[in-house]
């Protein structure tokens, strides 16, 4: 592929991602204007409905079925399936979705998807979101692209060191200002909307313990992946001593997640990044023909991606008591 082929593929990626967001915000607000509606109707109107704005990957934006099929419904965390995050609660909440699979933390944050954000957040329009004013918090999962793909031998030691935990410290700040960034995009919205940024709570995840077996997504046709195991049996090590490789990734990540969430590490002049980590580690099993497991080295299955929005269902209700 030359250079003209491959800047047009990517034009046509860019203005098909875009018009998929500009029918999910349509989707939204007619959602909105429904679900407002419907309430003025009530002879008791009642709180209506949590809504939030979705950013990140494919946790949250997964395309294929547990048979590695294509299709138009999301399959991931936040999607409206029966076991997903709008589907579950009392009352379920709304979620305006910007998600897109195979998107890192630092592709999320472009100047122009930070100006879609922050024009999302602070639309003036009062049937925007259901409290008229702003989303009610802002659901995240990201980080977990910036690692894996072709790009993660950059941080493996060779003749059986492991895993390289400067190089991958090195990465990591980067996600980190990925992150801190948010906080601050976050914090411009408030201010904007003359709130207290702490009515715009984030909430982000530390995934779980992938499994590099070297299973693509769509298999047994792969549509994209493997994202692990190439790496690994280049720098030399087993499937076994890959999973050790992993874990210990994830498990420097979701530190990281941690010192955001306990406020260890702020934005300059700042208390609080306010935001609430979702730990999701633990709940898939490590295994690739279990339905609470892997479809792919990693995504989990159906039932996996439902407990994941579990976790969050919970976290959101300690969060917004009564209100989910």
């Amino acid at each position: 592929m030359d250079t003209t082929d491959r800047h047009q593929l990517q034009m046509q990626l860019r203005n098909a991602r875009r018009a998929e967001i500009a029918a999910r915000v349509g989707a939204h607000n007619v959602k909105v204007q429904r679900i407002r509606a419907g309430n003025r109707r009530r002879s008791t109107p009642r709180p209506l409905p949590l809504d939030f704005l979705a950013l990140g990957d494919s946790w949250f934006d997964y395309p294929l079925t547990d048979d590695g099929l294509l299709t138009p419904a999301n399959q991931g965390i936040v999607g409206e399936q029966g076991t997903q995050l709008q589907s579950i609660g009392n009352p379920s909440p709304t979620i305006l979705s910007y998600a897109l699979h195979g998107q890192s933390s630092t592709m999320m944050l472009t100047y122009e998807n930070q100006e879609k954000i922050l024009g999302a957040l602070t639309d003036p329009s009062t049937t925007h979101w259901n409290n008229g004013t702003t989303a009610d918090g802002i659901l995240v999962s990201a980080g977990g692209d910036d690692v894996v793909g072709d790009s993660f031998a950059i941080y493996l030691d060779y003749h059986g060191a492991g895993l390289d935990k400067a190089r991958l410290g090195g990465l990591l700040a980067s996600v980190q200002a990925s992150y801190l960034d948010l906080f601050a995009l976050r914090d411009v919205a408030a201010t904007e909307l003359k709130i207290d940024p702490k009515l715009i709570p984030i909430f982000g995840h530390s995934y779980d313990y992938a499994l590099p077996n070297g299973r693509p997504a769509g298999w047994p046709i792969p549509l994209s992946g493997p994202w692990l195991q190439p790496s690994l049996e280049f720098a030399g090590y087993s499937l076994a001593q890959g999973l050790t490789i992993v874990q210990n990734a994830i498990d420097e990540f979701r530190q990281l997640l941690a010192d955001l969430a306990s406020d260890k590490i702020t934005l300059p002049g700042k208390t609080t990044n306010n935001f609430i980590l979702v730990d999701t580690i633990g709940t898939l099993t490590r295994n690739a023909t279990r339905p609470d497991g892997w479809a792919n080295e990693i995504h989990p299955y159906t039932e996996g991606f439902a407990a994941l929005a579990g976790k969050f269902l919970m976290a959101l209700q300690a969060h917004f008591p009564g209100r989910i």
